[in-house]
């Protein structure tokens, strides 16, 4: 099976031409699926999900494919594009010069952003690039850190209504018979930790 590490001729192979690449990975993936008693084509290894056996050399060319994807996000992110017709234009250009040069249609294997497109929209590339970006912004403002023994969370400000009803929850837990037997056993079971962990504290940017 493939391994980027192992064995070490793939990886000294990469200097190589295509077709070369695709000899060796030929030999390892007959040895494989030898091994496996199934033919791995198809399972072989990560790229096998771009590839496209119709183009000359399939697997060195999804081995490439698959090697550019995560440079298109960090080339977008670099340009500061917030614009999807822009992003698009960009888009566009690029992966058809790309495409050329694999010999295959990029489109669907071109970024990561690729897994959240919707052909339907105006701008598909743009808009799932942005889409995704908010999805990553958000979940990195989520991220909780632990800070002054109290849970610190930095995340967006979607529902202080939400944040209302979850305190106000947790209140009238404490007041019941059973909130309070409950919390008086986390209490001892807890009693050398001194972290106070509620309801996390927005900090808003």
């Amino acid at each position: 099976m493939w391994d980027k590490n192992r064995p070490l001729k793939l990886a000294d192979a990469l200097c190589f031409d295509a077709h070369t690449l695709q000899r060796i990975i030929d030999v390892d993936k007959f040895a494989a699926s030898r091994k496996f008693g199934a033919d791995l084509c198809g399972n072989y290894a990560p790229f096998c999900s771009v590839c496209d056996k119709q183009v000359f050399d399939p697997c060195s060319t999804a081995y490439r494919v698959n090697a550019r994807i995560p440079l298109i996000e960090s080339f977008f992110d670099s340009t500061g594009a917030d614009d999807a017709s822009v992003i698009q234009a960009v888009a566009d250009v690029d992966k058809y010069l790309a495409s050329e040069g694999f010999g295959l249609d990029l489109c669907g294997r071109y970024a990561p952003f690729c897994a959240v497109c919707d052909k339907s929209q105006p701008f598909p590339c743009g808009t799932a690039y942005l889409k995704m970006k908010n999805a990553e912004n958000f979940a990195t403002k989520a991220l909780v850190t632990q800070a002054g023994g109290e849970l610190m969370a930095n995340v967006p400000q979607l529902d202080d209504a939400l944040t209302q009803v979850l305190e106000s929850d947790a209140e009238d837990a404490e007041n019941t018979a059973d909130g309070k037997a409950a919390a008086d056993k986390a209490a001892e079971d807890t009693s050398d930790v001194r972290i106070r962990i509620g309801i996390a504290k927005r900090r808003f940017e």
